[in-house]
C-alpha cells in the first residue's frame, strides 16, 4: 500500500521529477506507524504522517526552484500528496497549508492568518477564497487533523497518524 503511494506522488509531482531528495523526504514524511506490538484490527493499516518535516523539506526543494515559484509549485505538490494520502482539498485549501509552513511551533490568530493570505492572494488570485470559506476551511483542516485550532489559534499539528481499512 506504502509502495503505491510513494510511487503515484512521485510520479504526479511534475517540479521535482527525478530528484532523489524529493523521494527521499516523501519516504522519511510517510511511513508505517507502529502503535504496539500486539494489533487487534490487522485490517487496519495505520500510517504516520510527518507534517512538518514534510513542509520544511518541501520548502527547501520548491526555494531551489525560484522565488517566483515557489509557493505555486509548494501548492501543487502538497496538493497532490494530500490526495495520495486519500484528504479531499482544494487548491485554495492547500495554498493555505504549505503558506502554514513558515507558522512552526507559534500559534496563529486567525484574524492575522486572513490579513497575510489577503496580502498573498493579490499575487496569487486563483487561490483566493472568501472570509466564510477561509472559516469553513479552517475548521476542514481541523477535523482532518492538519492544524490545532481553538479559541481563534491556529498551531500546525507535527504528526498524525491516519487509518486505512484495508479491503
Amino acid at each position: 500500500m506504502l509502495e503505491e503511494i510513494y510511487s503515484n506522488i512521485i510520479e504526479r509531482a511534475e517540479a521535482f521529477k527525478g530528484s532523489d531528495k524529493f523521494e527521499t523526504l516523501i519516504r522519511k514524511s510517510i511511513t508505517i506507524a507502529v502503535l504496539s506490538d500486539h494489533d487487534p484490527k490487522p485490517h487496519i493499516k495505520n500510517v504516520s504522517f510527518k507534517l512538518k518535516e514534510l513542509l520544511e523539506g518541501l520548502t527547501t526543494l520548491t526555494n531551489s526552484k525560484g522565488k517566483g515559484v515557489a509557493l505555486k509549485i509548494g501548492t501543487e505538490t502538497f496538493l497532490i500528496i494530500a490526495e495520495e494520502l486519500q484528504f479531499e482539498f482544494d487548491e485554495s485549501e492547500a495554498f493555505l497549508m504549505f503558506h502554514l509552513r513558515k507558522l512552526g511551533k507559534f500559534r496563529k490568530r486567525e484574524a492575522d492568518l486572513l490579513s497575510e493570505l489577503t496580502g498573498l492572494w493579490k499575487e496569487y488570485p486563483e487561490y483566493e477564497m472568501a472570509k466564510i470559506d477561509f472559516s469553513r476551511s479552517l475548521k476542514d483542516l481541523m477535523r482532518a487533523k492538519f492544524i490545532h485550532y481553538r479559541r481563534g489559534n491556529i498551531l500546525l499539528n507535527p504528526s498524525f497518524v491516519i487509518r486505512y481499512r484495508e479491503s
